[in-house]
């Protein structure tokens, strides 16, 4: 099992060196987009179409459409990386000359969890429980100040906070966009290996004994691990996020990091305020009876219908801005016709998928108000008809 296990890794290392040399190259363009963006969003569309029910008609469930095939790519900060990544990653974190106690742990949990599972599903755990690591490399070797995606990612923090701080100057969220902002302009000194090996210290693993290593696991996560909360928290998974995030489109963008602004936002905003305004807004929005008889379902409604306006205001306002906007969403669309899609439908569609796991009766009737009020929405999928709109609500 190990001489298998080396012969792969061997594989991988030249595979991954061919790569990264390859990468070094100079990239070429068709107009605005390099041949890397152009690759990934026909790599997006051939995903998406996919997760897509073709069966089941959009305007008349639009979770039925997105949601029911079970197939759904993105959660708002991102997903499980598909097998090929983890291995580039594990890789990397290999031949990083720097050696460190984490790295090692990480090393024998994988040899130990090999004993008794596949590779495959040994990548993954092994991602799961000793994600700080991989937020190491990620930041280390593969954001790159002035890159696409890390580029994208600050315009929207900054157009965030430029747009909301005169309305809610005074809410903590700004200080700690402020400090996250200036994290991820060096993100490379974030992660070091010295609180690395802090974090695992207390932690024992051993070679041969998979079970008891997952059970120490466990209660690390549990009661000593200082990334599920708080700043470590977020930059890791802001981090995880980039690196899923490399030479996506804009629509991608705001339909899965910005959502998650605004609702972070509303969230606490929405809760503080008048609360008789607040039931009129929500009389106002006529919402189903199982929904408007549970007051935190009443507040979601609330907070997502304001939280999609925004966003899609936003994602529009950077088309326009610039011309160069506007040439990259055409030459994007074009790209993307021949896949029966366009960036509205991406934005729709990834928006919605946010939301999959709630169930059909909370997806369509609390988190999709803003989206099935939305003129584009009922263009782009020629519904034929809109619902009372609810602008005038809230």
């Amino acid at each position: 099992m190990a001489g298998t296990n080396l012969a792969l890794g061997g594989s991988v290392v030249l595979i991954l060196c061919l790569w990264a040399g390859a990468a070094q190259g100079q990239v070429a363009y068709v107009r605005n987009l390099s041949e890397l963006r152009i690759r990934e969003l026909e790599n997006l569309a051939v995903q998406l179409q996919q997760t897509i029910n073709h069966e089941k008609y959009a305007c008349e469930s639009y979770f039925d459409y997105v949601c029911s095939s079970n197939r759904t790519l993105f959660s708002i900060m991102g997903h499980m990386p598909k097998l090929s990544e983890l291995i580039q990653l594990m890789t990397e974190l290999q031949n990083d000359p720097e050696q460190f106690q984490a790295k090692q742990k990480l090393i024998d949990f994988f040899i130990s969890c090999n004993t008794q599972h596949g590779v495959e599903d040994c990548y993954r755990e092994a991602f799961e429980y000793f994600k700080p690591l991989f937020g190491y490399i990620i930041t280390k070797n593969m954001l790159e100040a002035g890159s696409h995606e890390l580029t994208d990612f600050l315009y929207i923090l900054d157009n965030f906070v430029l747009k909301t701080k005169g309305e809610f100057g005074a809410h903590p969220i700004y200080s700690k966009l402020a400090t996250y902002k200036e994290k991820f302009r060096t993100p490379r000194i974030y992660f070091h290996s010295a609180d690395l090996n802090r974090e695992y210290q207390d932690l024992r693993i051993f070679r041969e004994s998979y079970e008891h290593n997952v059970r120490n696991l466990e209660l690390h996560r549990k009661r000593n691990s200082t990334y599920e909360l708080g700043v470590q928290r977020t930059m890791l998974d802001w981090s995880l996020y980039l690196f899923q995030s490399r030479n996506k489109p804009m629509s991608y963008y705001y339909s899965t990091f910005a959502v998650h602004l605004y609702m972070t936002l509303y969230n606490s905003t929405e809760r503080q305020r008048d609360f008789t305004r607040f039931r009129e807004e929500v009389e106002c929005l006529k919402l189903p009876q199982f929904v408007n008889v549970l007051d935190e379902a009443r507040m979601l409604a609330v907070i997502y219908l304001k939280s999609f306006r925004a966003v899609w205001e936003d994602y529009r306002t950077w088309i326009a801005v610039k011309s160069q906007n506007q040439e990259i969403y055409d030459q994007e669309d074009g790209i993307l016709h021949k896949y029966h899609l366009n960036n509205k439908r991406i934005f729709f569609t990834l928006y919605a998928q946010n939301f999959c796991e709630f169930g059909k009766d909370l997806a369509e009737h609390v988190f999709y108000l803003g989206l099935k009020q939305n003129p584009d929405f009922v263009n782009i999928y020629s519904c034929g008809f809109q619902t009372e709109n609810s602008i005038r609500c809230i």
